[in-house]
């Protein structure tokens, strides 16, 4: 059975050749033990998938000869962006995993009202990388070959100005009326084929204040049913339906 791709950055290779940064050459010699003159699966996050013969340079360190190339569409044509409000634990780092083998386009870190974690800049960058390097390795397993962005932590402000006027959904346990799946119903012309923006509020939901922010700004504020789902399914569920909805899962 062949192995799960590897992941090589777009500046670390040329014309024919390209080299593996040390995370993924400790995978290759000293995990899967690959030698001079295999040939594995490579992708860049940015579309294009190669088949790349192993070789050492001449010191004696490994690297890849370009054997073939192509650039291949496996992404949802509805870009989903998942707004999630940080988690407890490592909550993140599933949600993360998850959003990533699903078919989500861009994760939000969002550091709402009630968020339990508070974390100052250094903190919050580090986890960022963290959960970058999250959704590399969830591209790998799933053999998906362009990488969602794990954007900057941001409060709902500055999430909403982002927003603009795309099509955004919140997830508000205080709605009662309005079901994803009607929304879905009578906004399909509007929302095939567009980014659509989820926004998922942490373990406490989403305060008054922010969801009257968001339904000021157009946000769509809906319900997913008679139960309360835990914040790190309730992302989750949301973007598996908008994608089953829009005929990519399922």
């Amino acid at each position: 059975m062949e192995s799960a791709p590897f992941f090589c950055f777009c500046d670390k290779h040329k014309e024919d050749e390209m080299y593996f940064d040390r995370g993924e050459l400790r995978h290759i010699e000293k995990v899967l033990r690959l030698r001079p003159g295999e040939i594995v699966a490579v992708f860049d996050g940015s579309g294009m998938e190669y088949r790349v013969r192993l070789r050492e340079d001449q010191e004696q360190r490994l690297k890849g000869e370009i054997i073939s190339k192509a650039c291949i569409d496996r992404e949802p044509e509805t870009s989903l962006h998942l707004v999630q409000g940080i988690a407890k634990g490592d909550k993140m780092d599933s949600i993360v995993q998850k959003a990533v083998e699903i078919g989500v386009k861009a994760i939000h870190p969002l550091a709402a009202q009630r968020s339990v974690v508070e974390l100052d800049e250094r903190k919050a960058g580090k986890r960022v990388m963290r959960w970058q390097e999250i959704a590399r390795e969830a591209c790998k397993q799933c053999r998906r070959n362009q990488m969602p962005l794990v954007n900057p932590m941001r409060g709902i402000n500055e999430i909403l100005q982002i927003i603009g006027q795309t099509p955004a959904i919140m997830l508000y346990e205080e709605e009662h009326k309005l079901g994803l799946k009607q929304l879905l119903q009578t906004e399909e012309e509007r929302f095939t084929g567009q980014e659509i923006f989820i926004l998922v509020g942490p373990e406490g939901g989403f305060s008054h204040e922010e969801a009257e922010a968001a339904r000021d700004r157009g946000v769509h504020l809906v319900t997913l049913g008679p139960r309360i789902l835990r914040t790190e399914t309730a992302g989750l569920v949301a973007a598996s339906l908008i994608l089953y909805h829009f005929n990519d899962l399922g």
